[in-house]
């Protein structure tokens, strides 16, 4: 594939989520829409030395149209895409403590991350929690269907998170941002607080968004 500043984008992104430490091995897949084109990282690449050869791009009903073999989880992707129209960027990332936080979670919730900052609220605002899938199954992108809508930030038991924000420079921020507190919740433990409902509905308000 011919660099552009989308693929670009998506590149340099793609091995800064490497570079610290938000995905691991071959783990994780990013994406960026071009018009109405998705362009996507291959299965199987590690995003740590992506190159423009490990890149596909599909359509918005995940039809090949340049390179070979998209990303297992494309189906995520596309949702998110098909859902959010400000959608430009798609993270699905595998943080440490993302991961170890949803393991402590056994029921699905619209509400799985503890507001510790406001920072990471008036990000990633509230996190649905989707129960444990196999990577790649449908069943996953159907439960990430029926929450795109409605959120751009989901925490997948077992498995990372999913993220989609403008530009890759705002998911990635969202990321960090769960990561950091998934970090304190677990350092904290159940002596830590964090924002009240009060201090929340406050910052909903000012982003004039409800959930």
């Amino acid at each position: 594939m011919n660099k552009s500043p989308k693929v670009e984008e998506l590149i340099h992104y793609s091995r800064v989520l490497y570079e610290r430490k938000l995905l691991h091995s071959t783990g994780g897949n990013t994406s960026v829409r071009d018009g109405e084109c998705v362009l996507i990282s291959q299965t199987g690449a590690e995003l740590g030395s992506l190159t423009e050869n490990e890149i596909v791009k599909v359509d918005l009903d995940g039809k090949v149209l340049e390179g070979t073999a998209p990303s297992k989880e494309m189906g995520m992707h596309l949702a998110m895409y098909r859902a959010r129209e400000n959608a430009g960027a798609v993270i699905h990332a595998h943080p440490t403590f993302s991961i170890t936080h949803s393991t402590m979670i056994s029921e699905p919730t619209t509400d799985s991350i503890p507001p510790y900052t406001a920072a990471f609220y008036v990000r990633a605002g509230r996190v649905p929690f989707i129960p444990y899938h196999p990577s790649g199954a449908h069943s996953l992108h159907e439960a990430v269907e029926t929450l795109a809508s409605n959120y751009h930030a989901i925490l997948l038991r077992q498995h990372g998170l999913l993220v989609s924000a403008a530009v890759m420079t705002d998911a990635l921020g969202i990321v960090e941002e769960i990561e950091q507190c998934c970090q304190i919740s677990i350092t904290a433990g159940a002596k830590g607080e964090w924002l009240t409902e009060a201090q929340c509905r406050q910052i909903d308000e000012a982003l004039g968004r409800s959930w």
